[in-house]
């Protein structure tokens, strides 16, 4: 089994879930449940976070160590999969310590940076290591998603011709999920946004507000059109609606799946194979396991973050200046506060 160490004890982390929940949101939830990787030792500055982590989890994992600092355990461990867990504005500065002292992969929690120009250093230097950077845009792994995923790629509703997104809030701290989904199902090949927002709150000297997602009008080099609203639909929000030329299907995490033939009359879902609920974050780190096996990249790895993560701050960089931004976006220089 590969070895993990979690660098932050925060909710994602840990507490989105408890040991008897059936499918828990959180990476030691997925970790436990995985047959391929085992928790080998967390980090967190915070001696409270360590005892409420004891008092959870402890007992799952009664071999972890536990340590006071990413860089005590780095020094400690030789980990094959090193998760970071904590705030967004110190997601570069941990990155680039751990790349120091580089493990096998690298499962770093979303927004990847706080500008363009941070992502570009961690990636060429996660490159120059050959780490594979998986983020953590965690609603991408459901398995009724993945298996949607797959039928549309296998070709059940033809050509992808345009999709339709919903739920809103800030780009990259919250509607990035949305994002990536849209990518999921129209390509991870962005080349232009458009977008509306509103302004966002103070925030520490040094950085700029993280803007709120009004709507947006995402261009693809495949000729895929997306409209990402930022508001809830119908079916709540975290989905897609995914028109092609042959029918059309609905995702998201909290969706009940939905998959329509050419003339709009619902298909059977009972015929297409759908999986049973599972952990966001055992999919994850199974498919980071395969990886590290010799098997394909994880998603949302590498070129699919980056991507994701272009249309984030390409949508900002449209709220603020009020024009469409061709992509890759040339401001790498602009630090939003994004403390997802």
């Amino acid at each position: 089994m590969y070895t993990v160490g979690v660098i932050g004890l925060g909710s994602i982390a840990a507490f989105y879930g408890k040991p008897d929940t059936p499918a828990p949101y959180c990476h030691v939830g997925g970790i436990r449940l995985s047959k391929k990787v085992k928790l080998a030792a967390v980090a967190d500055l915070a001696a409270d976070r360590h005892e409420k982590f004891r008092q959870e989890w402890g007992c799952c994992f009664p071999d972890a160590a536990y340590y006071d600092s990413a860089a005590a355990m780095l020094a400690a461990q030789k980990l094959d999969i090193v998760a970071i867990c904590n705030r967004g504005p110190h997601h570069y500065e941990t990155i680039m310590s751990v790349l120091d002292t580089p493990p096998r992969a690298i499962f770093l929690e979303k927004p990847p940076s706080c500008s363009l120009d941070e992502m570009d250093r961690m990636a060429a230097k996660a490159k120059s290591k050959q780490v594979p950077i998986t983020v953590s845009y965690s609603r991408h792994w459901c398995p009724h998603v993945l298996r949607l995923q797959e039928l549309v790629q296998a070709g059940q509703i033809g050509k992808v011709e345009m999709v339709v997104a919903y739920t809103g809030n800030v780009f990259l701290s919250f509607a990035s999920h949305v994002t990536d989904l849209i990518c999921q199902f129209a390509g991870y090949c962005p080349t232009a946004i458009y977008a509306r927002g509103t302004p966002g709150k103070e925030v520490p000297a040094g950085f700029e507000p993280e803007p709120l997602l009004g709507s947006a009008i995402i261009e693809f080099a495949n000729g895929v059109t997306a409209t990402h609203v930022g508001r809830n639909g119908e079916h709540g929000g975290f989905y897609v609606d995914v028109f092609g030329t042959e029918g059309r299907v609905r995702a998201g995490i909290y969706t009940k799946p939905f998959v329509a033939d050419k003339d709009n009359k619902p298909v059977d879902l009972e015929k297409l194979g759908f999986p049973p609920n599972d952990s966001v974050f055992r999919v994850a780190y199974d498919q980071i396991a395969d990886h590290l096996g010799g098997g394909p990249l994880p998603h949302c790895t590498d070129a699919d973050f980056i991507a994701v993560n272009e249309l984030g701050f390409g949508g900002i960089e449209s709220v603020i200046t009020g024009q469409r931004v061709a992509l890759p976006n040339t401001n790498r220089a602009r630090k939003i506060f994004a403390n997802g």
